[in-house]
């Protein structure tokens, strides 16, 4: 999770990109050829902008606590924005047993069985058990919610399940995941169109300071944002890496489910209403849940059990069923 800087880009400069020289200067250019050619960032913008006006009127509606409106607006966002039909089928009983199960979540984190690493494929999920818990890594998009070090270490959680799952999904097919409620492009650029509006109107001036900084730290000597590259080494940027998905044979969404923090980054607002970084360890204890594709769960039950570790897995597809019946307001995690 954290992606937000390079969504910024796209909506502040629509089809262009913004790189850094060796000398600090910012330069604008078109966007490579590369990208040009799959236009995920131009899709992004598309739905971005589409969905903005619901998005702005959902959330006045919303703090006026107008309801009989608020339905309406939630009707359409089911009919026209997310406007699936594909949906695994569960008993009653079961879902009932998922909201039991997901009462006390507070946050998601989105993550994956395997990712690329510095020496090679690394097991996400064995090294979570070999440390009893999600261990805080490199993050260089803290410097857009205010913080001082330009690189910090941080867990990136989600106030939102479905937004969650979209970064989860990165590592299996992308948006072209089965049986979901929505696809990780269009939640992600519904939740984050009126963010990027926000930072911009507000932060504007602070932002354009703080981008030189990111550019630099975020961008390889080719140009290409690496934050994809974990799961896909084709990735140039963060379109790719949402709709392309992961290049790891055998790779799959994986879903926690956290309770409560024990610690956290104190992050500036638009980026604190979005998102939510953890800066030490979340222990098992703090987690509530693993979701996991339905064929993966005895497998992920067994890693667990084989170190000792005590958490209920479920799978993402129940997720999804369950999610389909909450109003669109609580899918934002508002």
């Amino acid at each position: 999770m954290g992606l937000f800087s390079d969504h910024c880009t796209v909506l502040m400069l629509g089809i262009s990109r913004v790189a850094i020289n060796t000398k600090g200067n910012v330069k604008s250019y078109i966007l490579d050829m590369k990208s040009q050619g799959n236009n995920y960032q131009k899709l992004f913008v598309r739905r971005s902008l589409r969905y903005l006006p619901h998005h702005i009127l959902m959330l006045i509606i919303y703090k006026s606590k107008l309801l009989r409106f608020e339905k309406a607006l939630d009707a359409i966002a089911k009919r026209k924005i997310i406007n699936v039909n594909d949906l695994l089928s569960f008993d009653s009983s079961d879902i009932k047993e998922y909201q039991k199960l997901t009462e006390d979540t507070q946050l998601w984190h989105g993550t994956g069985r395997w990712q690329h690493g510095k020496d090679g494929i690394v097991d996400v999920m064995k090294s979570f058990c070999d440390i009893a818990g999600l261990k805080p890594s490199r993050d260089v998009y803290a410097v857009f919610g205010g913080s001082d070090r330009h690189i910090v270490h941080s867990v990136s959680l989600c106030r939102s399940r479905m937004v969650a799952r979209s970064y989860a999904d990165m590592h299996g097919l992308g948006w072209k995941e089965k049986n979901r409620y929505g696809d990780a492009l269009t939640w992600t650029s519904y939740y984050y169109s009126l963010f990027y509006a926000r930072l911009f109107t507000v932060n504007g001036v602070k932002m354009l300071r703080r981008w030189k900084t990111w550019c630099t730290l975020s961008h390889d000597e080719n140009g290409d944002n690496t934050w994809g590259k974990k799961v896909n080494k084709q990735a140039r940027d963060v379109w790719d890496i949402f709709c392309l998905g992961s290049d790891i044979l055998g790779n799959y969404p994986i879903l926690v489910g956290v309770r409560s923090l024990d610690s956290q980054l104190k992050l500036e607002k638009p980026m604190s209403h979005y998102e939510v970084r953890a800066d030490k360890r979340i222990d098992i204890a703090n987690i509530s849940h693993i979701e996991v594709p339905r064929d993966k769960q005895d497998e992920m039950r067994e890693l667990l059990l084989s170190y000792g570790i005590d958490i209920p897995v479920t799978s993402i597809e129940l997720g999804e069923c369950a999610s389909a019946q909450k109003r669109f307001t609580e899918l934002l995690g508002w």
